[in-house]
């Protein structure tokens, strides 16, 4: 696993070749439809300016001991993208209509104000508490929060301009730690949207290598799910991936039909329920 410094250098050169991605793009490409439901390609953009923004200003209060939800905010550890989508989206599109033709200068502006804040984290301030709808989260685990955000819109857009794209493989490091650490926005708590009670759980194995060992169980009540360590005991699914399927499965960017199909996942045990798995993992 990469320190924390390597993964914060790789943040601040993987946002700045973003940028330069940003800037060759055609003017009609801006307005074509993202992998996200309700936003264009700009939209996708306008939201990462805000969420920099947003990350800053949470990082630099936590700094000074501040760390209650900001007007507006819920409580930590209250958020949760299934009751905050709608308002998500809307924030994005209005902050896109705010900045027009100013975007790509706004994220350039915004992303290297926040990732130099980042990379100047002494190890003292890497552990004082700050806010975020997710949890109170130590300002140095923003690092990885700003690239799970990075990477997956950034496949969102590219995805779409160019089919077969993954995940960038710099982030992938950040991934690892927010899904075997579960911090705010880029746990596996976030990730659940919870539904009906299920009259048996079901048991879903994981056996993730690359680029870090992930061997975990994930047993879905249906209305909540716990993690338990991979034990003799079968599992009724099995999932067999890189980190990159599966952080894009668990963000709710590939389903598991589509996932075997690439080539990308390896599934056993009850086909059915490997392919409801989608029904709990949705993301952001």
């Amino acid at each position: 696993m990469s320190s924390w410094e390597e993964r914060a250098k790789l943040l601040q050169s993987g946002s700045k070749e973003f940028q330069r991605y940003l800037s060759d793009l055609p003017d009609d490409a801006w307005g074509k439809q993202s992998a996200c439901e309700l936003w264009s390609v700009a939209d996708v953009v306008a939201h990462l300016v805000g969420n920099a923004e947003f990350y800053a200003a949470t990082v630099e209060r936590g700094l000074k001991g501040e760390f209650d939800p900001p007007e507006g905010r819920p409580e930590a550890g209250t958020g949760h993208p299934s009751t905050g989508a709608a308002g998500t989206a809307e924030g994005a599109i209005a902050n896109r209509e705010r900045l027009s033709g100013n975007l790509l200068s706004a994220l350039e502006d915004r992303t290297n104000h926040l990732t130099e804040l980042l990379a100047g984290l002494n190890p003292a301030d890497r552990d004082k508490p700050c806010y975020h709808p997710g949890g109170i989260v130590p300002a140095g685990n923003f690092v990885d929060l700003r690239f799970k955000e990075l990477a997956l819109h950034q496949w969102d857009i590219r995805s779409v301009l160019e089919p077969g794209v993954g995940l960038a493989p710099d982030s992938l490091p950040s991934m690892v730690v927010l899904l075997t650490e579960s911090f705010a926005s880029g746990s596996i708590r976030w990730a659940f949207w919870p539904g009906p009670v299920l009259g048996q759980p079901v048991r879903y194995r994981f056996d993730v290598t690359d680029p870090a060992q992930f061997k975990v169980d994930i047993v879905v009540e249906g209305d909540s799910f716990r993690f338990e360590k991979s034990s003799p005991e079968p599992a009724d699914v099995t999932f067999r991936c890189g980190t990159g399927a599966l952080a894009l499965m668990m963000y709710g960017r590939l389903d598991v039909a589509d996932a075997v199909s690439q080539g990308m996942l390896e599934v056993e045990g009850d086909g059915g329920l490997g392919l409801r798995f989608g029904q709990w993992f949705k993301g952001i």
